[in-house]
């Protein structure tokens, strides 16, 4: 049965699903391809971004989050596969996809393949400024890393490159090609979450570029920003990471 990693929603609650989608196409650099899919009001589709990932930003009732979808041509199947590893089906709305719930506490969805191209969004070109670009999607895992790992890998089918990047605990990988972010799993004591990492060339141009439109600086930790975006999520600027050639830069005037 085909199956792989689709991409990511962002879920917002928000009723203001225009300013919501401005928000997250100009942080990532990607394009608005329908301000509002399906005619509800509700999903907004961006560009695909690294790796031909699918995402969308969507309004919801609950506490924004980012959650992933894994495509199956089989969600059934699918979800009893996902089941037999300690995940749970929540629900099934109007029978199109499975929303779950792994056993690290994380929702995520289940949907039917999309017959798509998965040509990624071309960069945003500018002459001068600095560089930016997602460069890593980030599980936080509220339980040890040594578990959370055999689950994610499976689930995802991705081999695991590191359980423990830094010695410390902290810090996992599971494999992605040249021209995709990077799929980390992180030891957190917040309530499990996914976050993006944006990398850039210049931490404080990009930061700032940000601010601008409406994101607030968090906290300075190590190496990197934690940023809050209008939407309510999480996420971090980081400095930008040498191994990941095949992912195209946005270029900021």
């Amino acid at each position: 049965m085909a199956r792989r990693l689709a991409g990511f929603m962002i879920d917002c609650r928000s009723d203001n699903l225009a300013a919501a989608s401005a928000f997250w196409s100009d942080a990532l650099g990607l394009p608005i391809l329908d301000p509002d899919e399906g005619g509800e009001g509700r999903y907004a589709l961006l560009g695909k971004g690294p790796g031909g990932w699918h995402m969308e930003v969507q309004c919801v009732d609950h506490d924004s989050r980012l959650h992933l979808d894994i495509e199956a041509d089989d969600i059934d199947v699918e979800a009893g596969r996902l089941e037999a590893l300690g995940a749970k089906r929540i629900v099934n709305p109007r029978g199109r996809w499975w929303v779950m719930e792994a056993p690290t506490g994380h929702r995520f969805c289940v949907v039917r393949m999309r017959d798509e191209s998965r040509t990624p969004a071309p960069p945003r070109q500018s002459s001068s400024g600095h560089r930016s670009a997602l460069i890593a999607i980030v599980i936080d895992c509220r339980s040890a890393l040594d578990t959370a790992i055999d689950f994610w890998s499976a689930a995802l089918e991705r081999a695991i490159v590191s359980r423990d990047q830094d010695g410390d605990g902290k810090y996992a990988e599971l494999a992605t090609s040249a021209d995709e972010p990077f799929i980390l799993l992180q030891r957190v004591d917040h309530d499990p979450r996914v976050h993006l990492d944006i990398e850039t060339d210049d931490l404080a141009a990009e930061t700032a570029r940000l601010e601008k439109l409406g994101a607030t600086r968090v906290g300075f930790c190590k190496r990197w920003w934690v940023l809050q975006a209008p939407t309510g999520h999480r996420f971090c600027v980081v400095q930008q990471q040498p191994s990941k050639s095949g992912i195209a830069q946005n270029h900021w005037g």
